[in-house]
């Protein structure tokens, strides 16, 4: 991990709870609770920015498709994760 850098930050009382239970949600630290979920929100975002970009590429060369009878269109099937 890099160097951690404190921010201040307003919060419900909902999510002060839950952070105050971080014990019983396996965490180490209250810290470690907000990195966390921090980490799995980006990933989130990241992937949905994605998916989005795809999409957006996808409809620039649906012309290309509809002309073009040699290309292969790709199916719903082939950008599922098979891991």
């Amino acid at each position: 991990m890099g160097t951690l850098v404190q921010k201040k930050v307003s919060i419900t009382p909902e999510h002060r709870q839950f952070i105050e239970d971080y014990r019983k949600w396996g965490f180490s630290d209250q810290s470690s609770v907000i990195r966390e979920a921090l980490n799995r929100f980006i990933r989130e975002v990241e992937a949905s920015r994605r998916k989005s970009l795809m999409a957006q590429k996808a409809q620039e060369l649906l012309s290309d498709y509809r002309e073009d009878k040699e290309l292969t269109t790709f199916t719903d099937l082939d950008g599922e994760d098979f891991l």
